[in-house]
């Protein structure tokens, strides 16, 4: 896989600024077999291992927050083993919400309730960073138990998506930079899972970052 040059990877964050998440959009990246970033089947896997790991930190689920919601790949899955869970998803997309039934907000802006679990898979690379400074923020005041969070970095681009599939109009940031905002509110648990410092959640040592 090619490494792209400094100069190309300013050029896919200025890109972002040009996203438009249409139906297009969805159709490209979540359903046509041929050109999707992942199967279905990947996203059933990643709910049911969520769900095995807060059952395994006895975390009771009781609310769900999927902040971009998108084409709902979490929703019965995380339902299927939480059926009792409220459930609310949230979009920028005017096309998924109408679509789907989410609400439109952006998770920078959202500022309703708190949750046991939130989702946020693949939504901060789309953000500028201050925006995204914003949503992290937000984030942990949303969250009352757990967070599965997960968005590109500069280190996935470079060595570890199928840039063929992947969307490149994004704000390319590196790890580093998430895990400094985050570190604050949570504490790492892997596998994208983060538990929020006041939630009382306890973890082994050797399961989660100071």
């Amino acid at each position: 896989m090619s490494i792209p040059s400094e100069r190309a990877e300013k050029t896919v964050s200025r890109l972002a600024g040009t996203k438009v998440f249409d139906r297009n959009y969805f159709k490209r990246y979540y359903e046509d077999p041929k050109t999707r970033v992942a199967a279905t089947g990947h996203y059933a896997v990643l709910a049911d291992f969520i769900a095995a790991y807060l059952r395994m930190l006895a975390v009771p689920v009781a609310s769900i927050l999927d902040a971009g919601a998108g084409v709902g790949h979490f929703r019965s899955r995380l339902l299927r083993h939480f059926p009792n869970a409220q459930y609310l998803g949230i979009d920028v997309s005017e096309y998924a919400c109408e679509r789907y039934g989410w609400t439109q907000t952006s998770i920078a802006d959202f500022s309703e309730g708190r949750y046991d679990l939130v989702v946020c898979h693949d939504v901060l690379q789309y953000l500028p960073a201050r925006e995204a400074e914003r949503a992290l923020t937000n984030l942990a005041q949303r969250c009352g138990g757990a967070l599965y969070f997960l968005a590109l970095t500069r280190e996935d681009w470079r060595e570890n998506c199928d840039q063929t599939k992947t969307d490149r109009a994004v704000f390319l940031r590196s790890a580093r930079w998430y895990a400094k905002r985050l570190e604050p509110h949570f504490r790492n648990a892997g596998g994208g899972l983060f538990i929020a410092r006041q939630s009382g959640i306890v973890s082994f040592a050797l399961h989660a970052s100071p």
